[in-house]
Order: structure tokens, then C-alpha cells, then sequence
């Protein structure tokens, strides 16, 4: 996948391809978008296209990738508080 890919074509591709190209984007595990998925449907992004459009804005306002490590890491608890402020914010200002 081309991690230079349009990113309005980016939100219609299959979901591996999505996950993919968040892991090569913004350097982030499986698990780690998978946890971002599931918690901003479960606060009502329930259509995929405007989940995966959160999730984009999410990861680039919370994410800063390392050239040194393969994969970002949070630290314990600290993804669980993100997307808590994130969904907080979203839905207080519906600007995503």
C-alpha cells in the first residue's frame, strides 16, 4: 500500500489496507487500531467512513512516530485517555 496514498480514497479501501496504511502512516501496531476503531464506535462513529476519518485526525493530533522505534508506543493507560479526551472533544465540538 502507498503510504502516499489520496487521502479521501484512504477512507474506501478495505479495512486490512486502512489498518496498513495507519501502521506504515503513523507507525502503529494492529492491536493499537483496533483498539481505536472499536472504542470510537462504541462512542457513535458508527459509520465507517466517518470512523476511519476520525481515526486519521485522532492519530495525528495524539501519535508523534519515532524513526527509532518500529512501532509507537503509548504507555499503560495512556491510549484508553486519548481516545476518551479525543471522543470528548469530538463530540463537544463536531469538528472532525
Amino acid at each position: 500500500m502507498d503510504k502516499n496514498i489520496d487521502i479521501e480514497e484512504i477512507y474506501h479501501v478495505p479495512d486490512l489496507k486502512f489498518a496498513k496504511w495507519c501502521e506504515m502512516t503513523f507507525s502503529i501496531n494492529r492491536g493499537v487500531y483496533n483498539t481505536i476503531d472499536e472504542k470510537l464506535f462504541d462512542t457513535g462513529f458508527h459509520h465507517i467512513y466517518d470512523r476511519r476519518k476520525a481515526i486519521v485526525v485522532f492519530l495525528k493530533k495524539y501519535v508523534q512516530p519515532s524513526k527509532r522505534a518500529k512501532f509507537y508506543k503509548f504507555g499503560q493507560g495512556n491510549l484508553a485517555y486519548a481516545l476518551q479526551q479525543f471522543s470528548t472533544e469530538r463530540f463537544d465540538s463536531k469538528t472532525y
